[in-house]
């Protein structure tokens, strides 16, 4: 059997600030940068605490709802490492992210929830 993962860490790219913020709560950013106005194309940074299982590797999923389904698989293999970079967002939406750890039998089920809610600009 494969450990629950823990989803720890959230970081928005908001142009040239980096915000960081634990799982259990929702991050906003926006606004001007540096009197800039124009869209930025924005990215999602997720860490999450490796699984105690060993020999796995992770799959992400995003959401656009609250406690699911998390309709869009980010990662087209599993991923070996505890982190990824969503680069996909869209301006304005709030997406919900959770992770799997995956082995050659099965896969874990969903990490803790995380909320980001992208800026519109």
């Amino acid at each position: 059997m494969i450990r629950l993962l823990s989803l720890h860490r959230l970081i928005a790219n908001c142009g040239l600030a980096v915000l960081v913020i634990a799982s259990a709560g929702s991050l906003a950013c926006g606004g001007e940068h540096n009197g800039q106005t124009s869209p930025k194309q924005h990215t999602v940074a997720l860490s999450w605490n490796p699984s105690s299982t060993s020999n796995v590797q992770y799959n992400v999923y995003r959401g656009t709802q609250h406690l699911g389904p998390y309709t869009t698989k980010l990662n087209s293999t599993p991923l070996p490492s505890t982190s990824f970079t969503d680069s996909t967002v869209q301006n304005g939406a709030t997406y919900y992210y959770v992770v799997t750890a995956v082995d050659q039998q099965s896969e874990s089920d969903y990490s803790n929830e995380a909320q980001i809610v992208i800026p519109t600009s």
